[in-house]
């Protein structure tokens, strides 16, 4: 039976601080460190879901240092790591550096949970060249890993939507990620918070309405089995490897923002 673990990457400095992240590359927090550690710990001990066997993760730091530190603890580095843009956490356009509370109270409750948790809520976009779209030449190696899955390129954003993390996502999911399910392997993906709830709703068909109330904490690994045929979930909710951490954790993203 293949077995998707997915998790949020460790707290991020950014995250510590109150700011909007998106693809400005930040590192992991001390406790963020601690979360990946914890996570490892938490998939060791599964007995009926083995060991990954190939890991994806987006080309930011703080996915990929969560990444290696679990990695690690399980003694399993020497397995391949795909990374790509397309898990890269959502583009949060001209509002990234920016500290939550601030822009809260500058664009009032409304616009900011629209622009959170909505699932067409997009902030406003980054002019072309500006420092807050966070490019550079580390974008330049997907082109080719692209090229082989069959994906077109087009423009990188400025600024996006969770609809259109699921665009970028799918594609990406299907070309690369099933396959390696359809072995019947077990694949680990270290992305971000907004990917993690992409992914949950295509998987989980989730309502563009019910999307906005799932919040999804730093660093607990969620368990996802699945039909080695159809290669959908075998049960109707995700899997939690530490369910009460989850909630308490879940509760203060929802919160971001509303308290320094």
């Amino acid at each position: 039976m293949p077995h998707l673990i997915v998790l949020r990457h460790g707290e991020s400095e950014w995250n510590k601080t109150n700011k909007f992240c998106g693809w400005v590359d930040v590192s992991l927090s001390e406790n963020g460190k601690k979360q990946a550690e914890r996570s490892a710990e938490l998939l060791l001990k599964q007995k009926e879901v083995g060991k990954p066997d190939i890991c994806f993760t987006s080309r930011l730091t703080r996915a990929n240092q969560t990444a290696e530190i679990i990695l690690d603890r399980m003694h399993r580095l020497f397995i391949d790591t795909d990374k790509t843009w397309r898990l890269n956490e959502r583009h949060y356009g001209a509002f990234q550096g920016r500290d939550k509370t601030e822009v809260l109270a500058e664009v009032g409750k409304e616009k900011y949970m629209f622009v959170r948790r909505a699932y067409t809520g997009c902030p406003p976009l980054c002019d072309p060249d500006a420092e807050c779209r966070s490019l550079d030449d580390r974008y330049n190696l997907d082109a080719e890993d692209e090229k082989k899955l069959g994906l077109s390129g087009g423009e990188m954003p400025r600024g996006e939507s969770l609809e259109m993390v699921v665009g970028r996502l799918v594609p990406y999911y299907k070309a690369a990620i099933e396959p390696e399910l359809a072995k019947g392997r077990t694949v680990l993906v270290v992305t971000h918070g907004s990917v993690v709830r992409a992914l949950l709703k295509v998987l989980y068909s989730i309502s563009d309405d019910d999307i906005s109330e799932v919040n999804i904490p730093n660093g607990i690994p969620i368990k996802i089995d699945l039909d080695a045929e159809t290669l959908k979930p075998r049960k109707d909710k995700w899997e939690y490897l530490d369910p009460e951490r989850a909630k308490v954790e879940a509760e203060k993203v929802r919160l971001q923002g509303f308290k320094k």
